[in-house]
C-alpha cells in the first residue's frame, strides 16, 4: 500500500470519527433538550398548568404566569390540587413550597429549575405520584365532588346568611374544609362560621 493511499484511508477515517462525534454532540443535545421539555410539560400539567406535550407547556412559565390569585392571594385550583395530594397521596405539600419551586428558572448555580433535578424532593414526589399515576381524572372528580358539597351546604344554609360564592373565590380554609369534608364523611362542615370571619 504506498503512502497516498495510506493517507487517504487515514484521513477518511478522521472525517468519519469527526461525522461520528458531531452526529453524537447533536444527539446528545437533543435528547437533552427532549428530556427537559419533557420534565418542563410534566411539572406543568400536575400542577394543573398546561397541556401534555403541547409546545407551548413545555417551557418554564414563572408562576405569575399561571397561577392567578383570587381574593385571599391563592389559585384556588392549585390549593385544591394539594388538598387532594394530601389526603390521596398522604403527604402534605406546602403552597409556598410550590410558589418558591415556580418563583425562578434557574438554580442559584446557574442550572436550569427542573423538579427531577434532584433539588426538589418534594415537587418531585408531586409530580410522579400525578403524572405516573394519571390522576388526573380522578382529581377532577375530586373537584366535582367539592363543588357539590359547597353546593348543597349553600342550600341548606341560605337561611342562615351562607353567601354561595364559586369553588375558584374561596380561602384557603373553606378548601381545607371542603377537603376534610370530602375525605370523610363523618365530619361536619360549617362554611358559614368561617365566611362570617371573613374567610
Amino acid at each position: 500500500m504506498n503512502k497516498s493511499r495510506k493517507l487517504l484511508i487515514a484521513g477518511l477515517c478522521i472525517v468519519a470519527l469527526l461525522i461520528g462525534i458531531i452526529l453524537g454532540v447533536v444527539w446528545h443535545r437533543a435528547t437533552t433538550e427532549q428530556r427537559i421539555m419533557e420534565a418542563y410539560g410534566r411539572v406543568n400539567y400536575s400542577f394543573g398548568r398546561g397541556v401534555p406535550f403541547d409546545p407551548r407547556d413545555m417551557v418554564f412559565h414563572p408562576f405569575e404566569q399561571f397561577f392567578v390569585g383570587n381574593d385571599f392571594g391563592i389559585n384556588a385550583g392549585l390549593y385544591r390540587r394539594l388538598r387532594f395530594y394530601e389526603h390521596r397521596g398522604g403527604v402534605y405539600l406546602a403552597y409556598e413550597t410550590v410558589l418558591d419551586f415556580f418563583s425562578e428558572e434557574f438554580e442559584p448555580d446557574g442550572s436550569l429549575r427542573l423538579y427531577n433535578n434532584g433539588n426538589h424532593p418534594e415537587i418531585q414526589a408531586f409530580v410522579e405520584w400525578f403524572w405516573e399515576g394519571f390522576r388526573r381524572n380522578e382529581f377532577d372528580d375530586y373537584t366535582s365532588y367539592m363543588i357539590y358539597l359547597l353546593a348543597a351546604y349553600a342550600h341548606a344554609h341560605a337561611d342562615e346568611g351562607f353567601t354561595r360564592v364559586a369553588i375558584s373565590e374561596l380561602s384557603p380554609q373553606m378548601i381545607a374544609a371542603l377537603a376534610r369534608a370530602e375525605a370523610d364523611p363523618d365530619y361536619v362542615l360549617d362554611l358559614t362560621s368561617l365566611q362570617q370571619a371573613g374567610y
